[in-house]
């Protein structure tokens, strides 16, 4: 009932592929902001620290499996064969089993290596969803190749939906970590469920197919290292926080960094479903790319750099109007974070203008440069024993990839310096605005 009616609304508002993800990234963020001001007030630090150690597991376990189910079945031209997708299911479910084997035996070891034996029967649990997630339909895949975005905008609404409310409950009744691993299984149950109901099709059952596997492995191998890099990229941080801080204050860290992170999936996005094939359509027909990539900064795009300025200067006042003061030293890590975040959307879509060109490098170029960056800080941190090291190099990380992609992209004649310029004065006023916005704040609530 709830998927269908979500459904029908969405289909009555006839919003475009792009409006879809800006609504459905502002809803699902205001659902994690309700979500954490409660949690916060139910739950210690110390659950989100586990809690955060955990999603970090989850990410690696997954990352370093990743067979790219999606663009594979995308692509494919047997992808209307309920033969090959029930073949690509099998895979998808046999990978699901082994993931959460992987997570039930390295939970102990973990939570010896990170010194945080409260770790490791949580985690152990949490990896069961794993297989859960291996059951959902790869019928809403073919649906994404006939460009059906909107429905799953309401996939992502209506899991974050239930795992909130699920979440805020079990909170309620049982004050601990199990609160949110029960929030978990229930996310992973209604993610099979939803995707089946959005997206109808034949029976999916178990067949292996030796020919399909042996394709989709050739297809995989190109995007193992792209996901390897990301894995190390985006997980160093929190692993090498959770060595150095103690449970309480990394589940602080943990808040912050989930606040800066929430805009970002949108920035991602709009990269990748946007200005991407805006430039690979202008590249195949011999087209502007220059003028095709400038046409993709669109309203979002600029509403975006604005929002990532007013994080960095909003940073004190958001976390004062949402945490109770356990959480207060969640804001300096927020505004430091907030900078790489408001970096994001144009780093990206750099980064999607020269793939779809054919220079695949660039990317691995730029990767290698935040690895680089991210090594040398968590290096120094270990040494000194200093987090903000760390959260330091973090929050520089993009307008790093930023001057470095200005530098090799101005050599290709690919750039147009005032709207570059256009771009950094608007991230500029959000950083005046947010920081004016947070002094009136302080000045008008002075008990907050």
């Amino acid at each position: 009932m709830l998927a269908s009616g979500a459904a029908r609304y969405v289909t009555k508002l006839r919003l475009t592929g792009s409006s879809a993800l800006a609504l459905n990234t502002v809803a699902i963020n205001a659902l994690r902001v309700v979500s954490t001001v409660c949690l916060t007030r139910l739950l210690s630090p110390d659950v989100y620290g586990i809690t955060g150690v955990i999603m970090s597991v989850f990410y690696m376990i997954t990352m370093v499996t990743e067979l790219g189910f999606q663009p594979y079945v995308v692509r494919h031209e047997r992808s209307d064969e309920p033969d090959f997708i029930s073949a690509v299911f099998t895979i998808h479910a046999i990978r699901g089993v082994l993931l959460a084997t992987t997570g039930v035996l390295l939970a102990w070891p973990l939570s010896l290596l990170l010194d945080k034996p409260a770790l490791a029967i949580p985690l152990a649990i949490c990896s069961l969803t794993f297989i859960i997630d291996g059951q959902v339909t790869l019928h809403q895949l073919r649906g994404l190749r006939d460009g059906k975005i909107q429905r799953y905008a309401v996939i992502d609404l209506v899991v974050s939906i239930s795992q909130t409310l699920a979440a805020i409950a079990l909170a309620f009744l049982l004050h601990n970590v199990w609160a949110i691993v029960g929030s978990m299984f229930v996310a992973s149950i209604v993610r099979v469920w939803i995707g089946y109901a959005l997206f109808p099709g034949s029976r999916l059952t178990f067949r292996l197919d030796r020919e399909v596997a042996s394709d989709m492995w050739r297809f995989s191998r190109v995007m193992a290292v792209s996901s390897m890099l990301t894995l190390v990229i985006t997980q160093v941080d929190k692993l090498g926080l959770a060595r150095i801080l103690p449970l309480s204050q990394f589940g602080i860290y943990v808040i912050a960094s989930s606040l800066a992170a929430a805009p970002t999936v949108f920035a991602f996005n709009y990269a990748s479903t946007i200005v991407y094939p805006a430039v690979a359509a202008a590249w195949r027909e011999g087209g502007s790319i220059v003028s095709a990539y400038y046409r993709s900064w669109g309203r979002f795009f600029y509403l975006y750099a604005f929002g990532g300025g007013m994080l960095i200067g909003l940073a004190d006042l958001i976390v004062r109007l949402l945490y109770d003061p356990r959480y207060a030293a969640a804001a300096f890590y927020l505004s430091i974070l907030a900078i790489s975040a408001a970096f994001v959307m144009v780093t990206r879509s750099m980064e999607s203008v020269q793939v779809a060109s054919g220079r695949q490098r660039f990317a691995i170029e730029a990767n290698a440069l935040r690895l680089a960056l991210l090594v040398a800080g968590g290096l120094v941190a270990l040494a000194l024993h200093k987090a903000l090291v760390l959260i330091v190099a973090l929050g520089v990380l993009e307008p790093c990839v930023y001057c470095f992609s200005l530098i090799r992209i101005g050599r290709w004649h690919q750039l147009r310096w005032l709207r570059e310029l256009s771009f950094l004065t608007t991230v500029a006023s959000g950083l005046a605005i947010g920081a004016l916005g947070s002094w009136l704040g302080r000045l008008l609530f002075p008990h907050l």
